[in-house]
């Protein structure tokens, strides 16, 4: 070895070295965030589920005549694939629509790492029905009396 090109090796190691730490950080820098990301996406779909499934029934609930549901939020549970279930809200919200149908709106959402997520779900019911075993009575003509006009 040439006594001037002694020191480069070792500044060689220390560069060798950096750039592997460097490519290191940026690989578990993406890892993170591909975590992360997956975990939102399972959130939404989690939070997309329970909406879908509540606003069915909220439809229901609201599809005959003379009954009303309250705009209300709770706080529950929603089950995960993987892990522990996922602390959650619900709000539901009604509108009535000027054909006397009535929109309900159910929105999920949580918060994951500082970031909200939320997901709706909308039904619209359009006609409202009697009650079940109610009796209606069709409308009929009836003539009318004699001499009238």
């Amino acid at each position: 070895m040439i006594d001037r090109e002694v020191g480069f090796t070792a500044l060689e190691t220390i560069v060798a070295a950096g750039i592997v730490a460097l490519l290191l950080a940026t690989l578990a820098g993406g890892m993170l965030r591909e975590s992360t990301s997956f975990q939102n996406a399972a959130i939404a779909d989690a939070l997309a589920t329970a909406a879908r499934e509540e606003v069915r029934i909220a439809a229901d609930a609201v599809k005959y005549d003379g009954s009303t549901l309250a705009p209300n939020s709770i706080a529950t549970m929603l089950p995960m694939p993987a892990g522990s279930p996922l602390s959650a809200e619900l709000s539901l919200s009604t509108q009535a629509l000027l054909g006397g149908g009535i929109s309900v709106r159910v929105r999920a959402s949580a918060v994951n790492a500082g970031v909200l997520l939320d997901r709706d779900a909308t039904l619209v019911v359009e006609r409202r029905m009697p009650p079940p075993g109610s009796s209606v009575i069709d409308p009929t003509l009836v003539e009318a009396p004699f001499g009238a006009p």
